[in-house]
């Protein structure tokens, strides 16, 4: 069992982050950020034309936002009935448990990271029509700055946090994860572009979101306790002895 537990950690928290890292190294470090970036200002006519379009601001930023807060408080009220039903030894209502623990988690690690964590959007920066000179995510910044909030992505975090829908049919259904891990992905993906072509990300913002929400979703269902699965093993070891 401690073989397993070792495999699973390495396969879905420690070698995603080490490909996280390569990929934020590439586009951070060595300033691909910027080329991307770049290639969109010019491609919007030297403005960044879509910060106010309404497919891209109303539908794609606040649209989606509020659908998302809608299904979450529908979905933490049919999980609120499960505890209350008493079914909480079920084995639907622990993925269902875990579903909402790292969906929420998601949503709260990635926004305390973007106050802890101060950096330039594309459009704060001068280079891209802003007033403000690129500091970085991790440099010291002069005490007088206006503190920004744009690292990590806050908004894809409204994708990528249901990867945890992975998780959450992994355990009955491996077609039916993998689904669920598509869908995440693709919802983080078509947010986290929404928000580069509005200039209001770099790319690694994003990466990084998928990142935390990825490792939180990963850590949630390696630790949270599956007490059908331990129940299962105490009723075998019993027979067996």
């Amino acid at each position: 069992m401690q073989q397993q537990q070792i495999r699973n950690l390495l396969n879905l928290v420690i070698i995603p982050t080490g490909l996280f890292a390569v990929g934020f190294g590439i586009f951070y470090s060595a300033q691909l950020d910027f080329v991307l970036a770049s290639a969109i200002f010019e491609l919007e006519g030297g403005q960044w034309r879509l910060t106010n379009h309404w497919l891209f601001s109303e539908v794609l930023h606040s649209g989606s936002r509020l659908l998302n807060n809608i299904i979450l408080a529908n979905l933490l009220g049919f999980w609120l009935y499960q505890q209350l039903s008493g079914k909480t030894h079920s084995e639907r209502t622990i993925a269902l448990t875990k579903l909402v623990v790292s969906l929420l988690l998601s949503f709260s690690v990635v926004a305390l990271l973007k106050r802890l964590l101060p950096a330039e959007c594309p459009w704060d920066l001068q280079q891209f029509g802003g007033d403000l000179p690129f500091i970085g995510v991790f440099a010291q910044r002069p005490a007088d700055m206006h503190p920004t909030q744009c690292f990590p992505a806050g908004h894809a975090s409204v994708g990528y946090a249901w990867v945890a829908l992975y998780f959450y049919f992994l355990p009955v259904n491996a077609k039916k994860a993998r689904i669920g891990l598509t869908t995440g992905l693709l919802l983080g993906l078509l947010l986290g572009v929404t928000q580069q072509l509005r200039g209001a990300h770099f790319f690694s913002h994003d990466l990084t979101t998928l990142w935390l929400c990825w490792v939180v979703s990963s850590l949630v269902y390696l630790i949270y306790p599956n007490r059908m699965t331990q129940a299962s093993e105490t009723s075998q070891e019993q027979h067996y002895v």
